[in-house]
């Protein structure tokens, strides 16, 4: 039950995150909050290589959105092989863990704070399914 509850949160916390991802890809001006605030044109938006790199996170993320629903048996997920999803939740650790440096290094507010926490969450999230559950 309590591998099922973080995979259900780390789930909601990638969809979260990867809906934002999708809105910078799409022009929502809130460039600011992402890749340290410094790739944001002054109307907030994302010049196109970065709303590329927005695409390709959110699609990593709904990848691992399945992997982790996978590993924490939610719903009717497709059953992954175990060790592919270990691996997996073990590298999304370390990723997410560096990503979290990244983001409290961050001069942005909403960065360093909501960002920050999100990856938090996730690394912790993500370390007890690879390495504990």
């Amino acid at each position: 039950m309590v591998t099922q509850l973080v995979g259900l949160f780390a789930a909601c916390l990638l969809a979260a995150n990867a809906l934002f991802q999708l809105a910078l890809a799409a022009g929502v001006r809130w460039g600011n909050a992402a890749f340290g605030g410094k790739a944001a044109h002054d109307d907030g938006s994302l010049p196109p290589r970065y709303r590329v790199m927005s695409l390709v996170s959110a699609a990593i993320m709904g990848f691992l959105i399945m992997v982790v629903l996978s590993a924490s048996s939610v719903g009717n997920t497709r059953p992954m092989d175990a060790g592919f999803v270990t691996l997996v939740c073990k590298g999304a650790t370390v990723l997410f863990a560096l990503n979290t440096a990244g983001n409290l290094a961050s001069t942005n507010k909403i960065e360093r704070w909501v960002m920050g926490s999100a990856t938090v969450c996730l690394t912790i999230s993500f370390g007890l399914i690879g390495w504990v559950f």
